[in-house]
């Protein structure tokens, strides 16, 4: 995420904290494809996404006051939605106890490799899906949230339910699987 982007959330989320209506509009234009983006990689329910969703921007104007001063307001509302879906999808399911590491992680992929030659991006599609499979999704989500949302390492910790160190070793040994794998090519990782 650009630092522009990050800047305009950041002072969004300051103004809705002084229960300013118009920075909740502002605030839900700028996060909104962002956390719907995040949902919907924990949970394939569109509905069930949005109305988390609304409850939690709801949830956020009604307590406006109250709101912390955050530097990451992303980790926030991604911390808030992902236990919105958890509870929404233990009440939908009528399990007990859902814990986060049984939410799958639905991610994309795209790479770039260089060169021109079609064999070479038909082996190396080949290769990345293979590498895709064998990721988990704790793997897949401690990536996306990297390096997509660059969320740091104790956010990271605390959106998986895992310490400070477990999350730098997550990141740490994914990145040299996929090196690894791929040493011979320049790829970009898009979740």
């Amino acid at each position: 995420m650009r630092k522009e982007d990050s800047d305009k959330i950041l002072h969004a989320w300051e103004q809705l904290r002084k229960s300013d209506r118009d920075a909740l509009a502002l605030f839900f234009r700028l996060t909104s494809d962002l956390l719907y983006r995040y949902g919907m990689k924990l949970c394939v329910d569109e509905e069930l996404v949005k109305d988390c969703m609304q409850d939690l921007y709801v949830k956020l104007f009604q307590t406006a006051e109250s709101l912390p001063a955050l530097e990451n307001p992303l980790f926030y509302l991604f911390k808030g939605l992902k236990n919105r879906l958890l509870n929404a999808i233990e009440q939908k399911e009528k399990i007990t106890y859902y814990s986060p590491q049984e939410i799958q992680f639905q991610a994309d992929f795209y790479y770039e490799a260089e060169g021109e030659n079609d064999s070479i991006d038909d082996e190396m599609r080949e290769k990345f899906e293979k590498l895709y499979r064998c990721l988990s999704d704790r793997q897949k989500e401690a990536i996306y949230l990297r390096f997509q949302m660059d969320m740091t390492y104790e956010e990271i910790s605390q959106l998986l339910g895992i310490n400070y160190q477990s999350a730098r070793n997550l990141v740490y040994r994914t990145l040299e699987k996929i090196r690894t794998e791929f040493a011979s090519f320049y790829i970009y990782l898009f979740f």
